[in-house]
């Protein structure tokens, strides 16, 4: 019997963690389910895992969005898979996703696929040495970036009249500044790679990125100091391996609003596309904007 394993990964709604697990253990009794929930500003009561039951709690961290220390949580996290619950696949979520078709479909695709893992793998060139466009992922990937303080008008200009050597980007965190890297781990045998954090991997792809934190600690450092890395290590680290058959469906439905940088909230008007995309999950769902949409999708996976 294939054994499917979940990893969720959470900061927000709590509660809505909570049905996404029991969701889970009620598609699925016998799959492992991780959770990591930051905490900081909408705690989840670990009694409320416990009553669950069958729940790994991955130890949490605060983590700040798009820095290192969300690549050092999905690090921590697949290591904690690896070394302690047995499985055959592990696929990532978002404690805003949630199924889209019955998981007992889902677990019976994983075990006839030929593929080791489904994850993007769009290379990332290096930006040019010029003061025109750069692209937004070699921006990412090629400089190094560091919070700083709010550098106003003035100083902003200056920034952006030493391009390409100098960048300022706004994260919700705060203002970051970036420079470029005067060298990376990127070779013509392992490029940077970019795509989706949400992954669907073999245990062996799985254990081959944990793999890669103590045998690439200088790939480990140079990501821990880009921005969004976790949309590009593991997917740098696996599609540079030849052991592995990957695909780049991430097996997730989302709907995107023209010019936003995030998947749109999804509601109850989008449950036909949900259950007609024959994906895994879906994401995201908010039910504390549309608590209609989950309850209607409970219905449809027979929950």
């Amino acid at each position: 019997m294939t054994i499917v394993a979940y990893l969720v990964t959470s900061h927000t709604g709590p509660e809505q963690v909570l049905r996404l697990v029991r969701t889970i253990r009620t598609l699925s009794p016998d799959a492992p389910v991780l959770v990591h929930h930051d905490g900081v500003r909408e705690p989840l009561a670990p009694a409320a895992l416990e009553r669950i039951g069958g729940v790994h709690r991955v130890p949490d961290a605060p983590v700040e969005w798009g820095r290192g220390s969300q690549l050092a949580m999905q690090l921590r996290c697949l290591a904690h898979a690896v070394e302690r619950v047995g499985f055959d696949w592990l696929t990532t979520i978002s404690g805003q996703d949630y199924p889209a078709r019955p998981l007992e479909a889902v677990e019976r695709d994983l075990a006839a696929t030929p593929f080791d893992g489904f994850v993007e793998g769009h290379r990332v060139d290096p930006p040019p040495w010029t003061r025109g466009p750069v692209d937004e992922f070699a921006r990412r990937y090629f400089l190094h970036w560091r919070g700083i303080r709010e550098p106003g008008r003035l100083g902003r200009r200056a920034i952006v009249a030493a391009r390409p050597l100098l960048a300022v980007r706004d994260l919700p965190s705060g203002v970051l500044l970036g420079h470029r890297a005067r060298r990376t781990p990127f070779t013509a045998a392992m490029p940077c790679r970019r795509g989706s954090d949400w992954l669907t991997l073999r245990r062996p792809a799985a254990e081959a990125v944990v793999r890669a934190v103590r045998d690439r600690p200088g790939l480990v450092a140079h990501f821990a100091r880009t921005v969004l890395p976790t949309e590009a290590l593991p997917h740098t680290v696996l599609h540079a391996d030849p052991a592995f058959t990957l695909s780049g469906d991430v097996r997730r439905h989302t709907r995107w609003e023209p010019g936003t940088a995030h998947p749109a909230v999804l509601g109850l008007a989008d449950l036909d596309a949900v259950l007609a995309s024959r994906t895994d999950f879906a994401r995201k769902f908010d039910q504390r904007l549309d608590p209609a949409a989950l309850a209607a999708l409970d219905r449809a996976l027979g929950v």
